[in-house]
């Protein structure tokens, strides 16, 4: 479970990294891209944690070997 746990933070920080370099570069000041920050991250996240459920749920009914 320490690993999971620790994956999940690693992620958590790389993908604050992506989601805010993208939010510096859509926005032209700084001000409006920190206030969309928690916003963007919060989709970003929930959007990849779909995308898994996703994968998971094709790899179980696609990729099973009994």
């Amino acid at each position: 479970m320490i690993d999971l746990t620790t994956h999940i933070l690693l992620f958590a920080l790389v993908s604050l990294a992506i989601v805010m370099l993208s939010s510096f570069f859509s926005e032209a000041e700084d001000g409006p891209a920190l206030r969309t920050l928690p916003r963007r991250f919060a989709y970003f996240f929930v959007g990849v944690g779909v995308l898994t459920g996703l994968m998971l749920l094709a790899e179980h009914t696609l990729a099973s070997v009994n």
